[in-house]
């Protein structure tokens, strides 16, 4: 044997034990701690000089690689030498136990608390006490007792034990360190080298180590046994005793082997077991053991060919999981047929089939797919569950469950058949198919009588008058946009057409709470209906009540081609904190659990919730085409056809693109391959196309979806990538995969220098769906939630989104941007950061082009999805939440010049507090804001200086504007948008155009146009009348929810309450138009991420007041930390603004050069890091805008057309200005920072 190890080390040593050359051997075995591998035996070459010797060359070349080499103990430290007489560089050395325990704290000197104490310890003995808990707990448990406690780190083979000094000790002067040592000399690691017994030993691992006692480790053909040192004896004893000599020298090792098949495998091949193994396998004795055991006795190498063979008949079994019982019914079939093999019996498949009740799950095994088929059809037919939701009760009332009872026992005579169950409104049906139905029949009759008392009209005549309906067909005008399958007995049918011209059993009107059928649908089926459909609505809700959202109710259908009207009440957006999807859902669930439970065979419902309601078109139809999947996923269903119908063809083309994504998981069968046509209003016919989603006109919509990115059918898809490789992240990779070598060479043409946040656009790619791939440039998580590497991803999301309304891309597809292993950001940072960007853009964009920003999960990836889910609800509580904080209700006032602001204010006040001036230049040149006590009312009203002031330059207005920011943080509750009663000229709409700039459009959600000059009002005619006569007037009116009032600040001071021409008349008419506003924005005020980092910045100086300031007052520390918050975003605003004009001019000459550097800078990371509001609202610049550090959108002239030098200068700018202390130096030093920059790129100003 020795022939074959032909490669030999030497090396040193004085005075070698036995014990230490056993260590040696031991050693270079181990190819993970020396670099060796499999040797021979330790050999003297001469005095004090050994060699060993490795089987292959190159264990040999890593073991000469390192020179010096330490046994793991530290008791042996050696050089190795490739020859015998080649001199080592230093000498070897034997660390004694005299040496080691000098090293330790002599008695004389106790220890002091949270003393350390670190020592070397075997590896595999680390390995066994990291494996094994109950083996480490139980040396924490005896460290314990002479107060310590053990860190262990097996990957550098060291224990780190820490002294806690107990205070009661009595003997403070024993050795602690001795005791350690004495605990840990209880374990031992055995390495055994013969073959035989390392085979016997790595056998019993399997069989026999049913706990953490010992654990057998495989290094280098030894076996390594580690343990307690009395139970490795043990296991090595076991070994020797089960070890014979046979003649010729064979050792043959006995061994028990346990093999767990399951009771129902074991059943099925019990037979064959019995049958043939024995014959097989002569030597080997089979015992049956308990819970499908199967215990095999005998030599190793028979026992180990039995195992195999049992494994290969194990294979033939097949199991399936039944997935589509409801844990009610599992609990059913557990309680009745719980026993062996009684399921089996009920559905009788004999012993071909066998069935397992487990917990969750219900499982079926054979030997034939065949079988298995037959038994799950039995079971579906034998056993049925209804549920039924009784309409008009919050739970199921008594004298139903009384009958349902009675009923119930009945059945269960000598034989558990059926069970009933009862939650809040909804009962639970379960067990056998006849029986159930029985009780089937009895809630429906229940309910049906129910509803003729109520309803006041006859179920069973209207049946038999509408029986003969025919077939259903689509009306004469409407249009077969999809359709699909579902189970094979449910079809779904997209649609766009008229509601009301549509046959089907049931109709599905989108109803308010009331049944008030007053807009939308609702009064589009009540006319064709006629007055009965209103009428008894208004009976119904008389008799019962609002109804419930979520809820659906029954009434006549009137002159509609169908035989009942549903009317389904579903959420209003914005009211429901972000559970707008799962109202929805619930709502369309109700309408077709009350069409089944009728026994209707079609059913047609539009959109409901994407009109009057609010809520966005792809968040109503993902909720209805995912209620109407989960609906159609269980058989037997009296319906037939749903069909999903409305006349918008952005909507039709909504459901349809969600019934694609959605209900195509189950089964399409019949879908259409021809492109469907929408109707876009009034213009021509335009042809979908089905590869990119479409999203309505002036929309911007967020969607997160379960879906792969590389699949997703939209404009351009975004893959993140670290520096400059486009295959360092998964994304990245699995497009490489699909693409191919053409993905790199792409790459490599179009990418150019790329700085942190800039994205590399390659398009034409084959085999994805997508045009184009963004790879986006982003730098790894630096463990800093507000640092340079999130910056560098806020700075790229807004990037792409801005590219994309460059280049007219309607939808973009983005995974979970940097949460995979190359990037490591926190899944939730990631969700949080996403949601904040895409709301910040949509905030400031002022091109309406359509766009779908869609964020695509893995199916897989359940967390992201749970995060994504929560982080979703933070952000809709902290951006749209009510603002209860104060009673006070915060007012804006804005207008041109001469409008008459300030007089308004000072006439709400009933005081002269702000300022009025009659010239052409504005009165007021700062913002102003008072509060006082108006008609039992707190308000706040802010008075802002007049755009297209005459005197002053809109460069000066900004700050003054954005300081009202500052005053009316956290948000206003109203704008009041005043204009004179005069011609509504280009000017009056151009400052519309300006407030929509600063405060977005959204603002006019919030906003009441109020008149003055009311005087010149004809007589008796009121507002409206007058806003009726200009078409300008009556959109802009409209956009604002229709309120509108008007005053005259000179000649209509009078008192009289009733008088239409008083001021006060019309005061008190003005603030209950907005308490009704805030009523219905739930309480809050308008907000944006700007408007809270704002009161963020407040709140924090706030703190820092207080704590200086003693007894302030609160509302002086408000009032002294607004001040000082509006200084400091003043300061910032001006070097930035000033800076973003300069950079402008250079921008047209080198704007390249400088963005390159602005971007690239290291200063600009710090910057944006540095400065608090720039965290939420990165510089950035897109379609002739520049959105500046605190967040508002400035500036949409010819200057600002050269964006990208605009935000170059406007950093170059920023970073001078940081440094000034007032808004006139911060001027000058922005100033001279951009034309310092210029010169040095080499530009000229001129």
């Amino acid at each position: 044997m020795d022939d074959v190890y032909q490669h030999p080390v030497f090396f040193e040593c004085h005075g070698l034990h036995t014990e230490h050359k056993r260590k040696i051997e031991m050693y270079f075995c181990n190819r993970r701690r020396s670099g060796g591998g499999e040797c021979g035996s330790l050999k003297t070459v001469k005095q004090n000089v050994y060699s060993i010797a490795f089987k292959h060359q190159r264990d040999q070349q890593r073991v000469l690689g390192r020179s010096i080499h330490e046994l793991a103990d530290g008791s042996l430290v050696f050089t190795i030498r490739d020859g015998v007489d080649t001199q080592p560089s230093s000498t070897s050395q034997e660390f004694t136990e005299s040496a080691k325990s000098s090293q330790s704290f002599p008695a004389s000197c106790p220890p002091s608390s949270g003393e350390e104490y670190e020592f070397q310890r075997d590896a595999f003995l680390l390995c066994y006490l990291h494996e094994c808990p109950k083996a480490l707990n139980k040396l924490q448990e005896e460290l314990k007792t002479v107060f310590c406690s053990a860190q262990i780190y097996p990957e550098e083979e060291k224990v780190l034990v820490r002294y806690l000094a107990h205070p009661d000790a009595a003997d403070e002067g024993r050795n602690w360190k001795s005791e350690v040592d004495k605990i840990f000399d209880g374990y031992q690691c055995h390495y055994e080298v013969d073959p035989h017994k390392v085979k016997a030993l790595l056998q019993s691992c399997s069989s026999t180590q049913t706990t953490d006692e010992v654990k057998v480790y495989s290094e280098g053909g030894m076996a390594v046994v580690v343990g307690e040192r009395s139970q490795v004896d043990a296991r090595l004893m076991d070994v020797e005793d089960s070890t014979v000599k046979l003649p010729g020298s064979r050792l043959r090792k006995k061994q028990t082997s346990i093999h767990q098949l399951g009771e129902a495998k074991l059943c099925l091949l019990r037979k064959e077991i019995k049958q043939n193994l024995g014959q097989d396998f002569p030597g080997v004795n089979v015992i049956q053991g308990d819970a499908g055991q199967l215990v095999l006795e005998g030599y190793v190498e028979e026992v180990l060919e039995a195992l195999a063979w049992v494994s290969e008949k194990e294979k033939l079994v097949l199991e399936r999981t039944i997935s589509d019982i409801s844990s009610q019914l599992l609990t059913f079939l557990t309680k009745a047929y719980g026993g062996p093999g009684m399921l089996g019996d009920i559905l009788g498949v004999c012993d071909e089939v066998v069935i397992e009740l487990r917990h969750a799950e219900l499982n079926f095994f054979s030997l034939s797919a065949d079988k298995l088929d037959d038994t799950q059809k039995t079971l579906q037919s034998r056993f049925k569950e209804i549920k039924i939701d009784v309409p008009y009760c919050s739970t199921v009332p008594s004298e139903l469950q009384e009958m349902l009872k009675s009923k119930t026992n009945e059945i269960n005579q000598g034989q558990c058949k059926v069970q009933v169950v009862f939650s809040g409104s909804t009962v639970y049906l379960l067990g056998h198919t006849k029986e159930v139905e029985e009780l089937s029949e009895i809630v429906t009759q229940f309910i049906l009588d129910q509803s003729t008392e109520q309803n006041t009209f006859h179920l069973q005549e209207y049946y038999k008058s509408t029986r003969d309906l025919g077939r259903l067909s689509l009306s004469e005008g409407n249009i077969l946009v999809a359709s699909y399958s579902l189970c094979e007995e449910l079809q779904v049918l997209v649609c766009q057409g008229d509601i009301t011209k549509q046959e089907a059993d049931a109709l599905v009107n989108a109803a308010n709470e009331d049944l008030d059928h007053c807009g939308g649908v609702a009064a589009a089926l009540s006319k064709a209906g006629g007055p009965e459909v209103q009428e008894e609505s208004k009976a119904l809700v008389k008799q019962t009540g609002k109804v419930a959202i979520g809820d659906v109710v029954v009434t006549t259908g009137g002159k509609l081609s169908c035989r009942k009207l549903l009317h389904a009440v579903g959420p209003v957006g914005g009211n429901s904190g972000g559970r707008e999807k799962l109202l929805l859902e619930k709502t369309v669930k109700s309408a077709l659990d009350l069409a089944e439970m009728m026994e209707f065979n079609s059913i047609a419902m539009p959109c409901i919730g994407s009109g009057a309601s609010g809520v966005p078109v792809t968040v109503c139809a993902e909720a209805i085409a995912t209620a109407v999947k989960e609906f159609g996923s269980q058989r037997g269903r009296s319906l037939s056809t749903i069909i999903l119908i409305d006349n918008r063809g952005e909507v039709v083309r909504a459901m349809s693109e969600a019934c694609d994504r959605l209900i195509q998981g189950i089964d399409i069968k019949n879908k259409l391959t021809r492109d469907p046509v929408f109707l876009m209003g009034a213009a021509a016919p335009d042809t979908a196309q089905k590869t990119t989603p479409k999203v309505s006109g002036d929309d911007f919509h967020v969607e997160i979806v379960h879906g792969t990115i590389e699949t997703q059918q939209v404009d351009a898809l975004v893959s993140p990538m670290v520096g400059h490789n486009p295959l360092s992240t998964r994304v990245g990779n699995t497009l490489s995969e699909i693409v191919g070598s053409e993905l790199t060479v792409r790459f490599r043409q179009e990418a150019n220098e790329l700085m942190p946040g800039d994205a590399v656009l390659v398009g034409d790619l084959s085999g994805i769906p997508s045009s184009v791939v963004f790879f986006l440039n982003l730098i790894p998580w630096d463990e800093d939630a507000d640092g340079t590497a999130v910056q560098v991803l806020r700075l790229g999301i807004n990037n792409m989104l801005s590219s994309c309304e460059d280049r007219g891309f309607r939808s973009i597809a983005l995974p979970v941007l940097g949460a995979g292993t190359a990037l490591r950001f926190p899944t939730s940072l990631v969700a949080r950061v996403l949601l904040e960007e895409t709301y910040a853009f949509k905030q400031s964009r002022a091109n309406k082009t359509p766009l779908l920003v869609r964020i695509a999960i893995h199916p897989n990836d359940t967390e992201s999805s749970e995060v994504f889910q929560s982080a979703q609800e933070d952000f809709t509580k902290t951006v749209f939440q009510p603002d209860h904080g104060s009673t006070t209700k915060r007012i804006i006032l804005l207008g041109k010049t001469g409008a008459g602001k300030s007089s308004l204010a000072n006439t709400i006040f009933k005081e002269e507090l702000f300022s009025t001036n009659h010239t052409p230049n504005s009165g007021t040149k700062v913002c102003q804001a008072e509060t006082r006590l108006v008609n039992e009312r707190n308000i706040t009203l802010i008075d802002t200086p007049g755009l297209f002031d005459a005197g002053r330059s809109e460069e000066e207005l900004k700050p003054e504007i954005l300081s009202c920011i500052t005053e009316c943080a956290p948000g206003p509750h109203a704008f009041l948008i005043v204009l004179k009663v005069e011609k509504f000229t280009e000017q009056e709409k151009a400052v519309i155009d300006k407030i929509c700039e600063y405060f977005s459009e959204d603002a006019l959600k919030y906003a009441v146009i109020v008149f003055t000059h009311g005087d010149q009002l004809p007589k008796k005619m009121k507002i409206e009348d007058f806003v009726s006569q200009n078409k300008n007037l009556c959109e802009l009116v409209e956009k604002c929810g229709g309120r509108c009032h008007v005053f005259d600040n000179i000649y209509w001071k009078n008192d009289q309450q009733n008088n239409y021409r008083s001021n006060q008349f019309q005061v008190e008419e003005l603030l209950s138009t907005i308490d009704k506003m805030v009523m219905e924005n739930n309480g809050g005020c308008y907000t944006n991420m700007m408007l809270q980092v704002v009161e963020e910045e407040i709140k924090k100086e706030e703190e820092q007041i207080k704590q200086l300031s003693g007894n302030m007052q609160l509302d002086e520390i408000r009032k002294q930390a607004k001040t000082t918050v509006s200084n400091r975003f003043l300061i910032g605003l001006t070097g930035t603004a000033t800076g973003a004009l300069l950079g402008a001019f250079l921008g047209l000459a080198g704007m390249v050069q400088l963005v390159v550097k602005a971007l690239g800078s290291a200063e600009v990371m710090k910057l944006m890091k540095g400065f608090s509001p720039v965290g939420r609202a990165v510089t950035a610049a897109a379609g002739g805008e520049v959105v500046v550090a605190t967040g508002a959108v400035v500036g949409a002239g010819a200057l600002f057309m050269a964006a990208a030098g605009g935000v170059a200068g406007g950093f170059a700018g920023h970073k001078a200005a940081e440094k000034a202390e007032t808004v006139k130096e911060a001027a000058e030093m922005a100033w001279k920072s951009v034309m310092e920059e210029g010169k040095t790129m080499g530009i000229t100003m001129g």
